[in-house]
């Protein structure tokens, strides 16, 4: 929408003025005639021709209005009386235009012409004005629908700023947020809540106009519009502060959306960490009070047969290392839920991680056959390669908790598509599809370990033989999510099951740590 307050016919080039003239002169000759003929039937049925007169009124009211201008119906009222006077009135085919009845009639046929003309020009105006209306009604229908699906202040914003460069045909920025100070009108605006720039008085000169985004609860940014060609008309600053408020008004919702969210997120870490607090303390409780006792039957019974020291012995090992997994396993979880401490991406070697976690795990197999699958050609993955090995760490474990003592584990890696798959799968018995569904739930246990048994696989907790709180495959899923890749379980075809996870081969590794 263009500047719309030039007049139609200031825009119309010589040849629509003549076509237009043109048109309205065969208007008037149509008219013209038909009154004529009208006349002059009459006086062929015998009746009075004065009775023309409501038909010569009746012409020039359709030539006012279809000519748009009073002047083409005095002509045609003059043309009328004109020709009645020569050809109807006594003494015929004289012209003698000089008795009171002419003269009341021209006036009558002026002052006719002059009403319909104000008539025609002020409905026409109007009709305008309702048509200008209804663009700027449809115009903000759609801008609306575009700041509604919006949703964030600057998705808003940018919207506002297309549609208007678009619809007023000239440059308009909608920044959100305090301008630079090196834009000193912009800051100006923003800072003190009124227009500055093009037309104001101390800026003049300027080629653009700034207008402040705000409400009565401050001001959220500012408006530019690009003036070089002169500023908006009346039509087109009504339209801009329309879609001012309308912007507004997307911002505002967008805003308590946004707080909205983050005071759910709020209300759900501090679930989180009770909920975690209470299962870690009561976990905890089972190993301590395990290695309590067997130091405490150590010390007071140092005559103990080397079997009984090397059973306890062992009991205590496998309390510290599953105290010792679940440390790790809490830290992962601390670092990855942490938004103010993002990951730190660095090129590492799949064949390096993935070795790193066998190697550790190699001491816990028991009688489980562990072996490994790598590809030929060195894989090297943007990642966070301490919290992938505890990834793996956790899925290995996993597979030796809730496997027969001697099932088989293979953990594998290849490359497809530009993006790295990790697998670890086992022969140990598949799980139901009740289970898989959740098993990547936090706080998601089995219970006891006959329960676990029993259901071949279960939820699969990682970390040591206990029960644990349920975090092993939670963190395994919020640390692959971290890193833009997947993680899914499924059964194989061995009779075991399969978790896969993958991760992007490319990328910046410094891209999170500069967000």
């Amino acid at each position: 929408m263009h500047e719309v307050t030039r007049d139609a016919a200031a825009r119309r080039p010589p040849w629509g003025l003549l076509r237009a003239a043109l048109r309205a002169a065969g208007i008037v000759a149509v008219l013209y005639a038909a009154g004529m003929l009208a006349v002059y039937g009459f006086s062929v049925l015998g009746m009075r021709t004065l009775i023309g007169f409501p038909v010569f009124i009746l012409g020039i009211m359709i030539a006012s209005i279809e000519t748009d201008s009073g002047v083409w119906g005095a002509a045609l009222g003059l043309l009328y009386l004109v020709s009645y006077d020569l050809l109807f009135a006594a003494p015929k085919y004289r012209l003698v235009m000089v008795s009171r009845t002419d003269v009341v009639a021209l006036v009558i046929f002026m002052v006719v012409a002059l009403i319909m003309n104000s008539l025609t020009r002020r409905m026409r105006l109007q009709a305008e004005i309702s048509a200008r209306d209804a663009a700027a009604m449809s115009l903000l229908n759609k801008v609306s629908s575009g700041l509604i699906d919006s949703s964030s202040a600057l998705e808003a914003c940018a919207c506002a700023g297309r549609f208007l460069t678009t619809t007023f045909g000239r440059a308009v920025t909608v920044r959100y947020g305090e301008p630079p100070a090196t834009d000193a009108l912009a800051h100006e605006c923003y800072e003190r809540n009124y227009q500055t720039g093009y037309g104001e008085v101390g800026s003049r000169d300027a080629s653009v106009r700034y207008l402040p985004l705000s409400s009565k609860d401050g001001v959220y940014g500012v408006v530019g519009v690009d003036c070089v060609d002169g500023d908006l008309d009346a039509t087109g600053r009504t339209l801009l502060s329309a879609v001012i408020t309308q912007t507004v008004i997307a911002i505002e919702r967008n805003e308590l959306e946004e707080k909205r969210q983050r005071a759910q997120i709020e209300v759900e870490r501090e679930r989180f960490r009770g909920t975690l607090l209470r299962g870690v303390s009561h976990d905890l409780r089972t190993p301590l009070t395990s290695i309590t006792g067997n130091v405490e039957f150590l010390l007071w019974n140092a005559g103990a047969d080397e079997a009984t020291r090397h059973e306890l012995l062992t009991s205590v090992l496998e309390d510290a290392r599953w105290l010792s997994a679940m440390v790790d396993n809490l830290l992962s979880m601390t670092r990855v839920q942490d938004a103010s401490t993002p990951l730190e991406k660095s090129p590492e070697t799949v064949d390096d991680v993935v070795g790193a976690a066998v190697a550790l795990e190699e001491k816990r197999r028991g009688s489980h056959a562990l072996t490994t699958r790598l590809p030929d050609e060195i894989l090297v993955v943007p990642m966070d390669g301490r919290l992938v090995e505890q990834v793996l760490v956790n899925l290995i474990e996993n597979a030796f908790k809730h496997t027969r003592p001697d099932a088989s584990v293979e953990v594998s890696a290849w490359e497809q598509d530009g993006v790295a798959h990790f697998a670890v799968a086992d022969d140990g018995g598949g799980m139901d599809d009740a289970r898989l569904e959740r098993v990547f739930d936090s706080f998601y246990t089995t219970g006891s370990r006959a329960d676990a048994a029993r259901a071949a696989q279960a939820s699969r907790p990682a970390g040591g033989g206990r029960r644990g709180v349920g975090l092993g495959l939670s963190i395994c899923k919020a640390i692959v999510e971290a890193h833009d890749g997947t993680i899914t379980a499924r059964n194989n075809d061995r009779g075991g099951a399969t978790f896969e996870f993958t991760l992007p081969m490319e990328g910046d590794s410094d891209a999170n740590g500069d967000e």
